[in-house]
């Protein structure tokens, strides 16, 4: 949908207000779908309005959904969670509804790293998948649990999911939905298979969610998937030719330009971590006079904008890397400052196993998760 076009036109044309609530769902929906989020957020509010001005707890419930799920995508977290919850607390138009905003509610918890809150609202929504039927819901849950048990570094869960929701991909007949799922799906087993070392496979399926994702335009997974293909090839040039991490890098910055200019700042932390990470361990490498500084600067610039948005995980990735870099440097002062916030991320994300007490979430291994959704090492 072009980005220009004005929303107010269509609230003037003849027809009930029933009408026009729907016809303002489905220009969010459109917007979503493209990965306008500016625009969403716009759209989201004009429905809250129209809702409003019935005085219609069901329109209003619905409307307040869309509205979380708009400030969710542009990374608006606290915002999301407390216009999802504001939704919950009033009758809604769908039985399905519910299940949506406790997924709104996972997915901004992930993105402010409160993993196990965010567990306990993937398996309330996935609760209402399951007595509704709702397939595309449960298809969602399903993508979202693969993110994140690859952030827990649990890589074979996270396969289990993201295989469970190419699954119900395949019951799904419209051939753009259809289209839309995949290229996020593959985009994210593109991680786990890098993170494996599985770098063919990784490369293949990226490159299918990069077709696919531009063929529907989808630009946040067009955007993410060329950052992971840039990963791969990061890693596929430690053994081959120079010009392989140049081109990846060249990748990096097309794919942060894209997500800058829809305002995607979860994709931009994203990126900017991955050349963070390809600078740190690729010095010198991508253009002459590459240094230390510049994955300094770069893990910095990281740092920043993870911070602002209140991505813990993020922060302490880059606290890692600078501990690193600063070390190298024999830089004692800022290395112990990196050190010290990076411990004082992991104690707030609770990354500990509830029996064993030690850290989970650094290297690949098996999770486990009681019903009240604490996290500990599977023995």
């Amino acid at each position: 949908m072009n980005g220009s076009c004005p929303r107010r036109e269509w609230q003037n044309w003849p027809g009930t207000a029933e009408d026009k609530f729907l016809t303002s769902g489905y220009i969010v929906q459109a917007y979503c779908d493209s990965g306008d989020y500016d625009q969403m957020l716009q759209a989201a509010k004009e429905q809250v309005e129209l809702a409003n001005n019935q005085n219609d707890d069901l329109m209003r419930s619905e409307a307040l959904l869309n509205l979380a799920r708009a400030n969710e995508r542009l990374a608006e977290y606290e915002k999301a969670i407390d216009f999802a919850e504001q939704s919950l607390a009033l009758p809604g138009i769908d039985k399905r509804s519910p299940g949506y905003a406790h997924l709104v509610i996972a997915m901004a918890r992930m993105g402010i790293s409160g993993l196990q809150q965010s567990l306990e609202h993937f398996e309330l929504s996935m609760k209402i998948a399951i007595e509704t039927g709702d397939k595309l819901l449960e298809l969602q849950i399903s993508l979202g649990l693969g993110a994140l048990f690859t952030l827990l570094r649990d890589l074979n869960k996270a396969l289990i999911f993201l295989q469970n929701a190419l699954g119900i991909m395949h019951g799904i007949e419209a051939n753009h939905v259809h289209a839309k799922y995949r290229s996020a799906i593959l985009y994210q087993l593109s991680v786990i298979l890098r993170l494996k070392g599985r770098l063919s496979e990784a490369r293949q399926v990226c490159e299918e969610s990069i077709h696919l994702a531009k063929q529907v335009g989808n630009k946040p997974t067009f955007a993410r998937a060329l950052a992971s293909l840039a990963d791969i090839f990061c890693e596929i040039g430690e053994t081959e030719a120079r010009e392989t991490v140049t081109k990846s890098w060249a990748r990096y910055e097309q794919a942060f330009r894209l997500l800058r200019k829809i305002n995607d700042r979860s994709g931009q932390i994203i990126v900017l971590a991955s050349m963070a990470r390809s600078a740190s361990e690729n010095k010198g490498v991508h253009y002459a006079g590459r240094c230390e500084c510049q994955a300094i600067q770069l893990n910095r610039k990281c740092l920043e904008l993870a911070t602002l948005i209140g991505s813990k995980h993020a922060m302490m990735e880059c606290h890692s890397r600078l501990y690193d870099l600063y070390s190298q440097l024999s830089d004692e002062e800022n290395s112990t400052e990196s050190n010290r916030q990076q411990r004082h991320l992991i104690q707030q994300m609770e990354l500990f196993c509830n029996f064993c007490g030690q850290r989970y979430g650094e290297i690949e291994e098996s999770l486990q998760a009681l019903n009240c959704s604490h996290i500990f090492h599977e023995k």
